[in-house]
């Protein structure tokens, strides 16, 4: 294997394994924002047990910081020459919807109160980044053939 093949081997290697734990974190924590997410919309977020809410509010922490380790990795990797552009983008998207993420756990106040226009905002900027991310790998597939 050359040079270029070893780059882009590993990137697709690194590429996957951002992919694979992006999901896992993401099946992790989708349950939790539904529970919050239909707890808000019943009016009844304080019903829940406050030992709850701060859990999820932990557990959204953790995966975020976990998003931004992964933006942090991909972000390192060499891209193959072909992929760069849409690298950069992706990588953008990635820090991004971090970002996002993190604006919801921000809009979560630990008196089980939640600034809801700012949760909502960081809701759809989150669906924003994904679609994009979605849209880049796409991409990468196609150029890649």
């Amino acid at each position: 294997m050359n040079r270029m093949q070893q780059r882009a081997a590993n990137y697709a290697r690194v590429l996957n394994d951002v992919i694979e734990k992006m999901q896992s974190i993401q099946d992790d924590l989708n349950p939790k924002f539904e529970k919050i997410k239909t707890a808000l919309a019943a009016g009844n977020l304080t019903a829940m047990k406050s030992s709850e809410y701060l859990k999820i509010q932990g557990d959204f922490q953790r995966g975020t910081d976990d998003y931004g380790k992964l933006a942090e990795k991909l972000h390192s990797v060499k891209a193959p020459a072909k992929l760069m552009g849409i690298h950069l983008s992706l990588v953008q998207a990635l820090q991004n919807y971090t970002q996002a993420c993190q604006n919801m756990i921000e809009s979560m106040k630990d008196d089980r109160t939640v600034d809801e226009s700012a949760f909502q905002a960081a809701e759809e900027a989150q669906d924003l980044y994904l679609d994009k991310i979605s849209k880049y790998l796409m991409k990468m597939g196609q150029l890649s053939q």
